[in-house]
């Protein structure tokens, strides 16, 4: 389990803003409180018709999320669109799941299942319409392939059809998308021709329903009057400006309550070995104005303008939130920065009570998302700040312990957070009671990924600059500063030096030209490099060394007191002793040095300092040789 004081149930479900949905947090908040559980929803945003990077980024969820953890878990299949997404879920959970699986909604899984009864549920509709308003010439719209519940209320349609003495011809079936964008196609399908139409249209849900019904309006066609149109989940909230709907209510809480008794059930008693069991629960027929037979209630329009009023001005205020935030996001460079905009956004937020950011890898890095790893970078608990804990766990475990709540079982929202080409780490959010998901979930985590990869991308940049311009100081061949770099390093500092000693050394290798001229260019080479290590063991801290010509080197010193020149020396003299022994070449790098020490005033330059230096090289030089030639 996630944590350690209570079981963890799992639920993967996807879309998220359906009047399914909303009835099933609601319960699932509900149930796992009664009952003692955490309840930990894994979420995505895919859809039908959506192919894309972004899509390719959300199914890293099912490689993320440590089932092997959970207790128990509640899937809702047919809520992932697109194929793909449920493929991938059931090989998780294929691969990793050692507890029990309940699916929602859906039948025919490898899984116990709680869902409506299919077979029954939407008979009372046609039969509606074949016997109370003896129509013959009826339509259906179903779902997008492979979607299961839309197959079966198909197939319910064409066996009452069948019963009934009528036949359903093919182009009687048109396939949509569950949503009201696809009413064009049901329109052109089954009615561009004028001595075929039907008199009434079964649409296997609402929105699909009020989608074809504005579609008609548009054309003319009223309903009731010209056509009856029906659908399926009741949904209340769409289509004021269509009839109400003959419908069916699925039962969302019963499934979630029945869901949960059957994991009470396993948990204590372990799985049965004869198979899948299916429960199912019956739907409730609804007669609305579409058909002719229902009617709203008589003060409905009024409640709804209220209710309507209320809820622009909460999308109003939600837009307005998230502009701003927008705004605040994209103006982060750093972490620190981004935690700061996150506690002034979310601590605002009524209905939001905790929130969490956690990144793949260890504290300060983004894009690490193959490791195990993962650090909390964010953390916001009853609305109070909870700073940047940078706490590093197993990310398996989802949180590190200080987010556990020993008091009280916890519902919370996990989100990946990732643009096109990267995953950066998940947020999860648990919310006040009585409170879910609202719209503005997924906004606001594609805002935050976005942030995230600004700051990424900012870093990239920077990582990339200091590269550039450590090679534009830098000498490549001993790794020394060059002239540039030892001025760049210098001169910021040399204002603060004034009225002390510094000290400038000044070197040379000897026999470069005969080097070179009897070994080689690449034994002259060799040579420089031996100079240069030979410097940099040497450096006191603070100091600057650096490579200024062919076989010229000057040293910074800022503490000239107490013979320090004189020991820097010494230090160079036994490490180039020791690289010669150590290398043990046919030939032997030494190197010439004279310093210049001096009590800097306004008027000394770093440039001016290193001719003292190099004059003091040249005369030691010369002395060297004068003593040579006696």
């Amino acid at each position: 389990m996630i944590f350690s004081t209570r079981k963890t149930i799992g639920v993967f479900i996807s879309k998220m803003f359906a009047a399914f949905d909303s009835a099933v947090f609601n319960a699932l908040a509900r149930e796992g409180k009664r009952r003692g559980y955490d309840i930990v929803v894994f979420t995505t945003a895919g859809y039908y018709l959506s192919q894309s990077d972004y899509d390719m980024q959300e199914k890293n969820i099912f490689r993320f999320a440590a089932i092997e953890k959970m207790d128990g878990i509640i899937i809702v299949p047919d809520s992932y669109e697109q194929g793909e997404f449920r493929d991938m879920l059931y090989a998780m959970l294929e691969r990793q799941t050692r507890c029990p699986v309940i699916a929602l909604r859906h039948d025919g899984g490898p899984y116990d299942c709680v869902c409506t009864d299919e077979t029954q549920a939407i008979r009372p509709v046609i039969r509606h319409l074949i016997e109370k308003h003896g129509l013959r010439k009826i339509c259906f719209q179903t779902g997008f392939p492979g979607h299961t519940e839309a197959d079966a209320r198909r197939r319910v349609f064409e066996e009452e059809m069948a019963a009934h003495g009528l036949t359903v011809p093919p182009d009687a079936i048109c396939a949509g998308n569950m949503w009201i964008n696809c009413g064009q196609d049901a329109y052109r399908q089954f009615f561009s021709d004028p001595e075929n139409v039907p008199e009434a249209v079964v649409c296997a849900n609402d929105y699909m329903a009020v989608g074809l019904i504005r579609v008609l309006r548009e054309h003319g066609w009223r309903v009731p009057e010209d056509v009856i149109v029906t659908g399926f989940d009741n949904i209340q909230r769409i289509g004021m400006d269509v009839p109400s709907l003959t419908t069916v209510q699925p039962d969302y809480d019963g499934m979630v309550v029945a869901a949960m008794d059957r994991l009470d059930s396993l948990l204590r008693e372990g799985q049965a070995a004869d198979g899948p069991v299916r429960i199912s629960l019956e739907g409730r027929f609804t007669l609305g104005e579409s058909c002719g037979c229902g009617c709203r209630p008589r003060d409905f329009f009024r409640d709804a303008s209220i209710d309507f009023a209320s809820e622009l001005e909460l999308i109003n205020d939600q837009e307005t939130r998230m502009n701003n935030m927008s705004i605040d996001l994209g103006a982060c460079r750093d972490l620190p920065e981004l935690h700061s905009v996150l506690l002034n956004k979310r601590s605002r937020m009524e209905s939001l009570r905790d929130f969490y950011l956690v990144l793949f890898g260890e504290p300060g890095s983004l894009m690490q998302e193959a490791g195990s790893r993962a650090c909390l970078v964010h953390a916001m608990r009853d609305k109070r700040d909870c700073g940047m804990p940078m706490v590093c766990f197993d990310r398996g475990d989802l949180l590190p312990p200080m987010a556990e709540r020993l008091e009280e079982p916890q519902m919370l929202f996990v989100k990946m957070l990732h643009e096109r080409g990267h995953n950066f780490g998940y947020s999860v959010i648990q919310y006040v009671e009585g409170k879910t998901l609202d719209r503005t979930f997924v906004q606001s985590n594609a805002l935050l990924s976005i942030a995230l990869e600004n700051i990424y991308r900012g870093e990239q940049l920077m990582r990339l600059y200091e590269e550039r311009r450590l090679s534009s100081i830098t000498d490549l061949l001993t790794g020394l500063l060059n002239r540039r770099g030892l001025m760049e390093q210098v001169e910021p500092v040399w204002h603060g030096l004034l009225g002390q000693r510094v000290a400038f050394v000044c070197m040379d290798m000897d026999h470069l030209k005969q080097i070179n001229d009897t070994y080689g260019h690449a034994a002259g080479d060799f040579a420089i490099r031996l100079v240069g290590s030979a410097i940099q063991k040497a450096l006191p801290q603070g100091a600057a060394g650096a490579r200024i010509g062919g076989d010229e080197f000057v040293v910074f010193l800022p503490e000239a007191g107490s013979g320090e020149p004189e020991a820097f020396l010494s230090r160079f003299q036994k490490a180039l002793e020791a690289l010669n022994l150590k290398e043990d070449r046919t030939f032997t790098v030494t190197a010439s040095a004279g310093f210049a020490v001096k009590r800097l005033n306004e008027m000394d330059t770093v440039e001016h300092c290193i001719q003292l230096s190099d004059r003091e090289l040249y005369k030691a030089k010369e002395a060297r040789r004068t003593a040579r030639s006696q």
